[in-house]
């Protein structure tokens, strides 16, 4: 007998479920039919544990969202959920578990230490010319995002990564993506940061290892992803979904896709979200 397939929403935030006012009252719609039809949501996004814990508090479904942070370096499962049996998320990576905010949070400890040794050693042996989070006073900080100072709290508060504010010349950034490969990091440049951190990690891994833990949870089903993003950051994701939803980016245009398979959203942010989601629950009702 064939297994059921079941679905996992797994999307990125900024300019994708989120607008430009950081609110998903235009998904509204659609997080409703998710939330109904009891299909799982992920947010896998470049922001810390705890900015996503914060944001999470407003959530008003029943099922709270399963949450990838710095990338798909950290993790963290509600701890209400019948599906917080993590053992083996990460395979054979280290890991370590706190709860934080209603939260079970999973991350490696040793990777952000290891990055803030690395690049400040390639900083002070080839005079390169940057800052990073671990520099910045929380004041700093707050004038540099224009975030207040709960919000900074939330930033700062990494586990496997560390966004550097690039203040050298290009030849010198690329002297330096080289070098820092030779330790195992790699760099991922953002609007405003260069976010520093460890080659095993991507937002797909964070995806996969969610799928994992469902997928030990639940033998007796298929799991499935459906994933949605706008940035290039998104597209490893993206590429690895069963199914994948760009979301066009108003600002800085919109990303193509190795695959051929793939949706293009009808708008921007939350409004192309809403109506993605929806038309995949219309093409998929049958099987869910």
């Amino acid at each position: 007998m064939a297994k059921k397939v079941q679905w996992i929403v797994v999307t990125d935030l900024d300019a994708s479920l989120l607008d430009e006012s950081y609110s998903y009252e235009a998904a509204l719609e659609a997080l409703g039919a998710l939330d109904a039809k009891e299909i799982p949501v992920v947010w896998n996004s470049s922001k810390t544990l705890d900015e996503m814990i914060e944001m999470a508090k407003l959530w008003q479904w029943k099922r709270k969202p399963i949450l990838v942070g710095e990338n798909g370096a950290t993790l963290a499962f509600p701890c209400d959920a019948d599906d917080t049996d993590t053992e083996g998320a990460w395979g054979n990576h280290i890991c370590s578990s706190e709860v934080k905010g209603g939260y079970l949070c999973l991350c490696d400890l040793e990777v952000r230490a290891g990055i803030l040794r690395t690049i400040k050693q390639i900083k002070k042996q080839n005079n390169f010319a940057f800052r990073g989070f671990s520099d910045f006073t929380d004041e700093e900080l707050s004038q540099l995002t224009g975030l207040e100072d709960d919000a900074v709290r939330c930033a700062k508060a990494r586990f496997a990564t560390e966004p550097i504010l690039w203040e050298g010349s290009d030849a010198d950034y690329a002297a330096f993506v080289q070098l820092i490969k030779g330790y195992g990091f790699k760099t991922l440049r953002g609007g405003q940061f260069t976010h520093i951190m460890h080659i095993n990690y991507d937002k797909s891994i964070g995806m996969a290892s969610v799928v994992s833990v469902f997928a030990k949870r639940y033998p007796n089903q298929t799991w499935k992803t459906i994933a949605l993003g706008d940035s290039p950051n998104d597209a490893v994701m993206l590429e690895q979904a069963d199914f994948a939803v760009v979301i066009p980016n108003q600002a800085k245009g919109t990303i193509t896709l190795r695959r051929k398979d793939y949706f293009l959203a009808n708008d921007y942010a939350s409004k192309g979200w809403n109506y993605s989601v929806l038309n995949f629950l219309n093409l998929t009702k049958l099987f869910i």
